[in-house]
């Protein structure tokens, strides 16, 4: 028995196993890995993610979900290799899966998210999980517990499914709280109760109307919601619901909108009947006397808007002065009582002062009568001028007192001034006479006028008001103003016996036995002496026609106007110069054409206008070079000068200037177009004594044998033209 073996363990066991281990193996392998999955898989289709819409699409594929213990990776990591969003989500803590993240660090997909269990079987199952509810938009905070007591499951709300809510199970919960309460409220505001609450319940027995602009007071704590917000099913219908009183009682205003739309102005939310109405506010204070009026003795028939506010429309018929006085009561009356009268004059045409204050109002307004009461004095006062100085007696008289004079001549046209100011009245207003006096002084001084009438009847010209002999005679009006030595001359010296009138102005009138230039001048003496001094002479020789300019500034006057003789002085060069005529008279006498009045070295000749002008080297030539013998018939043509320097020994005649310039002999431009031959191609790169030998240049045969040999031998005659050209031989 020691030396047996276990049945296991012998050849026909272990055959048995290996057979065993071998059909297990294929058969796994036949069924994909069925055999050790504990149920199907979730069938619910949904966006392809993975290549897959629906995880049942990956049964018997174990390896796409699980890992195997070699593996390094998770179960979460093939979860997210599909649902790749979860990613994002897990660090964004406003989603769902970012909060849960959050919560637990450690927690795994398959926590809430199972499988196995069949193809309908849920995916989501939050049971035992503190999922983050007011991320769904509804708060869990008044739904700890139940009316029991018990606490809230998800299964309590969600039934089956986390992910759908049947709105039919708030109402079916509150109710069994408070059925009739429900009812109601269903009524007012429907049955989505989503649209309202947010699980934070603020619309609940602890909400205020406080923390709104709209405060609830008086008799609005009794009314219902639902009476001013008629309708409500959102939270927006309870933000449009209006503020204003007329909204709601508007069909109960007994004004008839007469008084506008704001009945808070006068009523108070403790009751319509309640009411505080500020006067004040409207266009017509309630001042003393009004104060005490029934409102209805104004506002008759109930009407508010449209009364009159002024004080005619009402007292119109105890008005005493029947009109006269216009409607305007309160510009005399006051409020307090029709016989508290207050008239201020000044703001009438004609203000009370003087002895008018004390003046009784009927002294004026006789009869009572106020309106178009005459304002000028006149029209109570006597005149004792007889009208002479109008009816405006204030000119003179002022309501102080009549005998209070003061009469301003100034506004008559003739001011008093002077001697006049001491004169009586009536050395001017005889018997009382005022009006027609005359204001010019010769009506009153003419009898004293020493003048015998020369210089009018306008005294006031020359004498001043304070004394006769105060004279200011200002000369500058008579057309001749003294100036100079004038200024100091008496006046009888130019007005002989007295005589003013026709006084003769010129100057030749007083000073012509002066004149030193026995008139050769004229008689104007003033072109050149000023009234300072006859010596203070400053004459312009500019205006004679011969402005003395340089040299001509500093010589005396004697040396060209001998034995003062100025009339007919002759004013060209060579009348003064021809003496020291250097020409000849070769230039003719127009010396100022070259030499200038600075002096006679400073020459500027201008050889352009000889026909001849100076350019190249001409210009650093010296006169005499050319001008050997004198200036005129000097030759202008080159050969005359240069005929001893032609190289050419007058082949090409005497007309330097076709080929030569001014600027210099070797600066020659030849043309040998214009001599019957132009030198065209090879020939225009030929020195000139290739053809002309010894300088020879007339007579130079144009054929071309007489330079080039003929390799013809004369065969083709001696026109090499027919067939070459100047641009070579071989073309």
């Amino acid at each position: 028995m020691r030396g047996a073996r276990l049945g296991c363990l012998t050849g026909t066991g272990i055959f048995a196993a290996l057979v065993t281990a071998f059909a297990i193996a294929g058969y796994a392998f036949a069924s994909g890995g069925t055999m050790f999955s504990p149920g199907s898989l979730n069938s619910e289709r949904g966006l392809p993610l993975g290549g897959v819409s629906s995880h049942a699409e990956i049964a018997g594929d174990c390896g796409s979900c699980h890992s195997a213990p070699w593996e390094p990776g998770t179960m979460d990591d093939r979860c997210i290799a599909c649902h790749a969003d979860i990613t994002a989500q897990m660090g964004d803590l406003l989603t769902e899966h970012g909060r849960m993240y959050a919560i637990d660090p450690e927690a795994q997909c398959r926590d809430c998210h199972t499988e196995h269990h069949g193809p309908d079987a849920l995916l989501t199952v939050l049971d035992g999980w503190k999922y983050p509810h007011e991320l769904s938009g509804y708060m869990l905070d008044a739904h700890q517990f139940k009316a029991e007591k018990e606490a809230f499951k998800c299964a309590d709300c969600h039934a089956a499914d986390v992910t759908v809510f049947d709105l039919n199970v708030c109402s079916a919960c509150h109710r069994l709280r408070d059925a009739v309460f429900m009812v109601d409220h269903v009524a007012a505001y429907g049955a989505s109760c989503l649209d309202c609450h947010d699980g934070v319940d603020r619309l609940g027995k602890h909400f205020t109307h406080d923390q709104f602009v709209f405060k609830l007071t008086g008799k609005h704590l009794e009314i219902a919601c639902e009476t001013c917000h008629t309708g409500a099913r959102i939270l927006e219908d309870y933000k449009k619901t209006p503020q204003d009183c007329a909204s709601c009682h508007g069909t109960d205003d007994p004004h008839a909108g007469t008084l506008g739309s704001d009945c808070a102005s006068c009523h108070s939310p403790d009751g319509w009947t309640t009411v505080h109405f500020d006067h004040n506010r409207s266009a017509f204070k309630l001042l003393s006397g009004h104060e005490n009026v029934a409102c209805e003795n104004c506002h008759i028939g109930n009407v508010f808007k449209g009364t009159p506010a002024d004080c005619f429309s009402c007292h119109q018929n105890d008005d005493p002065h029947k009109g006269t006085l216009g409607q305007d009561c309160e510009s005399c009356h006051k409020a307090t009582t029709w016989q508290d009268v207050d008239f201020d004059h000044s703001r009438s045409v004609f203000p009370l002062i003087g002895k008018h204050v004390s003046v009784a109002c009927e002294n004026c307004h006789q009869d009572a009568l106020f309106k178009n009461a005459p304002t000028d004095c006149a029209s109570c006062h006597t005149d004792v001028h007889s009208g002479q100085m109008g009816r405006n007696c204030a000119d003179c008289h002022n309501p102080r007192d009549w005998k209070d004079v003061d009469f301003n001549h100034s506004k008559t046209g003739f001011p008093l001034i002077g001697g006049h100011s001491g004169v009586a009245c009536a050395n001017c207003h005889v018997n009382g006479r005022y009006k027609g006096t005359p204001s010019n002084c010769y009506a009153c001084h003419a009898a004293k006028d020493p003048h015998g009438g020369q210089f009018g009847s306008e005294c006031g010209s020359c004498h001043k008001p304070t004394s006769w002999k105060d004279v200011n005679f200002d000369h500058g009006k008579t057309g001749f103003p003294l100036n100079g030595g004038h200024g100091k001359v008496q006046c009888k010296a130019c007005h002989s016996n007295g005589v003013f009138k026709d006084t003769p102005r010129e100057c030749v009138a007083c000073h012509a036995k002066d004149d030193a230039h026995n008139g050769q001048f004229g008689t104007v003496c003033s072109a050149c002496h000023d009234t300072s001094k006859w010596k203070n002479a400053t004459f312009n020789h500019g205006n004679t026609g011969f402005p003395l300019a340089g040299s001509h500034a500093n010589v005396a006057c004697k040396s060209c106007h001998a034995n003062n003789t100025y009339k007919g002085t002759p004013k060209n060069c060579f009348a003064c110069h021809s003496g020291k005529d250097a020409h000849k008279g070769q230039f003719g006498t127009d010396c100022g054409s070259c030499h200038k009045p600075t002096k006679w070295s400073d020459v500027s000749f201008n050889h352009g206008n000889t026909g001849f002008p100076l350019s190249g080297k001409h210009n650093n030539v010296q006169c005499k070079a050319c001008h050997a013998n004198g200036y005129k018939g000097t030759p202008t043509n080159c050969y005359a000068c240069h005929a001893n320097k032609d190289e050419h020994n007058g082949q090409f005649g005497t007309n330097c200037g076709s080929c030569h310039t001014p600027s210099g002999w070797g600066n020659a431009t030849f043309n040998h177009n214009n001599t019957g031959f132009p030198l065209v191609g090879k020939h225009a790169k030929l020195n000139c004594t290739k053809c002309h030998s010894n300088g020879t240049y007339k007579g130079t045969p144009t054929q071309c044998v007489a330079c080039h040999k003929d390799k013809h031998n004369g065969e083709n005659g001696n026109d090499c033209s027919k067939c070459h050209t100047p641009k070579g031989w071989g073309d």
